[in-house]
């Protein structure tokens, strides 16, 4: 028999038109992307596997009426990816407004058990970076405020182009092995627990 996967819950994030369904379907088999993406009303579902792990990805509407959803999700996820779309420099102080609010939320700012203090990891996608006045991912780290933001957690940023699929692997690839980092200090933690009681 094969080894079981590990199941893990990631959460999709961003404002509307940022790219988050085009990153989805490009992390998906090929056997199983869309051709046609079209904008996400409330929040979509996709399950798929990649190497060890088991995804559930919660990809969820980021208009503004549909950004109240996204906390009804934090409670179980493993992970966040957030899309940024690097070119809507207008709109990058309501990108920050959004991280803030995720981080204040309880589900987000606490530790994770047996894990010796580590917070939920998040992935950053700086999207469409091949179109004009597009800001590179270093420039949106320094507009966003990430590295303070992120001080407590582990963060990393991408540049992509979802349409045609650039950076979008080597960054999920990325978020793959720090929560599997994670899975292992859990499982590893739980196993010295019940030799300590047997």
């Amino acid at each position: 028999m094969g080894q079981s996967k590990t199941k893990l819950h990631i959460i999709t994030c961003g404002l509307d038109n940022s790219g988050k369904s085009s990153i989805i379907n490009r992390l998906k088999p090929t056997a199983l992307q869309s051709e046609h993406i079209s904008a996400t009303v409330g929040y979509n579902v996709e399950v798929f596997e990649k190497g060890s792990a088991k995804f559930t990805v919660f990809d969820m509407g980021g208009a503004k009426k549909f950004r109240g959803l996204w906390e009804t999700y934090y409670e179980n996820i493993n992970g966040i990816i957030f899309v940024v779309d690097s070119s809507d420099e207008l709109r990058l102080c309501v990108v920050k407004e959004e991280i803030e609010l995720m981080l204040q939320h309880p589900d987000i700012a606490r530790e994770l058990p047996k894990t010796n203090g580590a917070k939920i990891p998040f992935l950053f996608y700086a999207n469409k970076m091949d179109l004009p006045n597009a800001k590179t991912a270093a420039e949106l780290v320094d507009l966003l405020d990430l590295t303070t933001l992120m001080a407590d957690r582990p963060f990393n940023i991408f540049a992509s182009n979802a349409l045609k699929g650039t950076g979008v692997n080597e960054g999920f690839f990325w978020l793959q092995n720090a929560l599997l980092r994670q899975s292992n200090t859990i499982s590893s933690s739980s196993s010295r627990g019940a030799r300590q009681r047997n």
